[in-house]
């Protein structure tokens, strides 16, 4: 019964930032870095495979290369870590908008696009009445979806930004 009552672990949800590479990883890397490299491709397409493991190696070696050249972090984006390494480019996303969301998306009085007129959102820190009664924050569903199927949208927005050191 001791079992049942045992600890879930909580390391895996903050994630790390580098993977674990042992010496046989560093080999296989090491060849599919050299297959992607000797192989004939066009726009990054394996043209002539033989095998599968061919294939395999080809596309590992291009993941490696990217990760390499392209400042790739290799992370779930869920990962709590994350948010110590990247910020939000917010750059034309509606994040907040005046007036509370229609009943439905684009009724005539309404446009579909609550962000089109582009005014900002002014706070008032003396009113009495909450933030989210006048408001509506991400009206379109870029950052947490309209469904549960992309709350995490806002992932999507991350750019890499290490701290300094």
């Amino acid at each position: 019964m001791a079992h049942a009552f045992a600890p879930i672990p909580a390391k895996p949800t903050f994630g790390t930032l580098k993977e674990n590479l042992y010496q046989s990883d560093y080999l296989i890397r090491k060849k599919a870095k050299y297959a992607y490299c000797r192989t004939p491709s066009y726009c990054n397409k394996i043209k002539i495979a033989n095998s599968y493991d061919l294939i395999n190696s080809y596309n590992l070696g291009r993941y490696s290369r990217n990760l390499e050249t392209c400042n790739i972090i290799p992370i779930n984006k869920g990962n709590l870590i994350m948010g110590q390494y990247t910020k939000l480019n917010l750059k034309n996303v509606c994040t907040v908008s005046k007036g509370t969301p229609p009943t439905h998306p684009c009724s005539n009085d309404l446009p579909c696009d609550p962000c089109q007129n582009n005014d900002p959102v002014t706070l008032d820190p003396n009113t009495s009445v909450p933030f989210y009664f006048d408001k509506t924050i991400d009206p379109l569903g870029e950052l947490f979806g309209s469904s549960q199927c992309g709350e995490l949208n806002y992932t999507g927005h991350m750019v890499l930004h290490p701290p300094y050191n």
